[in-house]
């Protein structure tokens, strides 16, 4: 087999196995907004996502990059034991996390009525505490991850958290707790993948030597000071990425931050589809670079763009298809998030697919792929104001979308000047124009096929839109000899 074949084949089957994993947390993702929504309404699911958003931006800081950072801590302890570079992380990120915590807590309590609205301050002071649990829980997960036990991480993430979570929200609401119920579902769910988490860390390490460990105050020092970037990539990215929520929920209310974050569920399969192929892509990249040099690797990760870009964009069609009879179902309020879902799906493609490019950034000069993100960060501020107050929820994808664009033009500006990795503008033409086919079968569809006609209808017009896209991808391969098979990548 050749070198490539050999690639492509191992980052598919890499992406094939944690893609099961994204498959499984899919459906309790499915599960639990289907329970929101039925039972729960858009206002407290709209309290509940602000305040979750407000809780995964902390973790991003209060982790201080140990998802990453550990594995370096791990190998350069020298004769230190494992058990106490462990207990060091674990004492830097619990103290970090309970400090953001209790300043997420106060601020619930003093925040004014007219900054915060009540509900959401509630949903607060009850999400707070698990600032830590989430942080401990990447932490545990990460050293489970350098002992290449992936079990641990696929079970806690993708079964016992999401799954407890939505049978610990249904319970909750059972027993009446209508506005509590979806948070005293997260805080079950994080608890039980916490427990499981430790459980494994424990069985991978063996004993931590608590007895002889002692409190190093200047090696605490010396790693928050080296943790430093990696917390600021992770905060960076952590508020682009939940930005729009925060500002749907200031300027248009937890009714609207309800909607809106039902709009932000329905890109998930997208982008799930690009972390699918980060679990050996990354490594691989690494591996390429050192070998090859950042131009042959720039032309081996456009392959990659490509292939992902066809992967998403059949992803993106199946939402603008049935996008629209699926929200409906969930309730009348939430069908205005079709188009919004529709500009958040669009962003997420070109996210998922061309930000491959970022882990050049990152390996060679990891500055220039957090300035990415700070210029993204800028351009979605400076037109979410004006989108918002001009289109609503809408407004608000659209400036996504809009950053994302802009993000994905500068990396390749930055590429090409810094590292002389220049992809051909058409590379990617061959999946784009299927998309575009495909598209103008979504518009027909649209028009013949109303969104309360029979399930047999929907299904039929999704089958007819992706069979076009399909036939399309294959006339232009046939045309031009190009594929979608990942070449240029070293697997040894």
């Amino acid at each position: 087999m050749t070198r490539d074949g050999r690639a492509h084949r191992l980052i598919l089957r890499g992406g094939a196995s944690a893609g099961l994993g994204l498959a499984m947390r899919l459906g309790a993702r499915v599960a639990f907004v289907l329970i929101a929504a039925k039972l729960f309404g858009a206002a407290v699911f709209g309290a509940f996502s602000l305040a979750v958003a407000v809780v995964e931006l902390a973790v991003a800081v209060g982790g201080l990059g140990m998802k990453r950072y550990l594995f370096k801590l791990l190998e350069e302890r020298g004769s230190r034991e494992q058990g106490h570079v462990l207990i060091d992380a674990g004492l830097l990120v619990t103290a970090a996390s309970v400090v953001l915590g209790a300043a997420i807590a106060l601020a619930a309590m003093l925040a004014p009525p007219d900054l915060l609205a009540a509900q959401t301050g509630y949903a607060l002071l009850w999400a707070a505490p698990l600032v830590a649990g989430q942080a401990l829980l990447d932490l545990f997960l990460a050293a489970t991850r350098w002992k290449h036990r992936m079990r641990y991480e696929v079970a806690a993430r993708s079964l016992i958290e999401p799954y407890v979570g939505a049978l610990g929200a249904v319970a909750a609401y059972l027993a009446g707790y209508e506005i509590a119920g979806l948070l005293i579902g997260y805080a079950a769910g994080t608890l039980a993948a916490l427990a499981y988490a430790a459980v494994g860390m424990r069985l991978c390490f063996g004993k931590l030597h608590l007895r002889s460990f002692r409190v190093h105050p200047g090696g605490l020092a010396a790693t928050l000071r080296a943790t430093a970037l990696p917390t600021a990539t992770d905060t960076v990215a952590g508020f682009f990425h939940r930005a729009d929520l925060y500002l749907v929920g200031v300027f248009l209310g937890e009714t609207a931050a309800g909607i809106y974050a039902m709009a932000r569920q329905f890109r998930t399969p997208i982008r799930q589809a690009r972390q699918a192929l980060d679990s050996l892509l990354t490594p691989i990249v690494a591996r390429t670079l050192t070998a090859d040099g950042p131009v042959p690797t720039g032309a081996a990760i456009a392959s990659a763009t490509r292939m992902m870009l066809a992967v998403q964009l059949a992803l993106l069609l199946t939402l603008a298809v049935g996008g629209q009879p699926v929200l409906a179902w969930f309730g009348p309020e939430f069908a205005a998030a079709y188009v919004a879902a529709l500009l958040l799906g669009a962003a997420e493609t070109i996210q998922g697919a061309f930000s491959i490019g970022d882990l050049l950034l990152l390996y060679l000069r990891a500055r220039l792929a957090l300035w990415v993100t700070a210029a993204m960060i800028a351009v979605h501020l400076a037109t979410a104001v004006p989108l918002i107050g001009a289109y609503g929820i809408d407004g608000a994808a659209l400036s996504v979308l809009i950053a994302i664009g802009c993000g994905a033009v500068l990396r390749r500006v930055l590429l090409r000047s810094r590292f002389g990795v220049a992809t051909p503008l058409l590379h990617s033409v061959g999946p784009l124009l299927a998309g575009c086919a495909a598209a103008v079968a979504v518009l027909v569809a649209h028009r013949y096929v109303a969104a309360d006609s029979p399930l047999a209808d929907h299904v039929a017009a999704l089958a007819a839109v992706l069979a076009i896209y399909a036939a399309a991808l294959l006339v232009w391969q046939r045309a031009t000899g190009e594929t979608l098979r990942l070449t240029g990548f070293r697997t040894a």
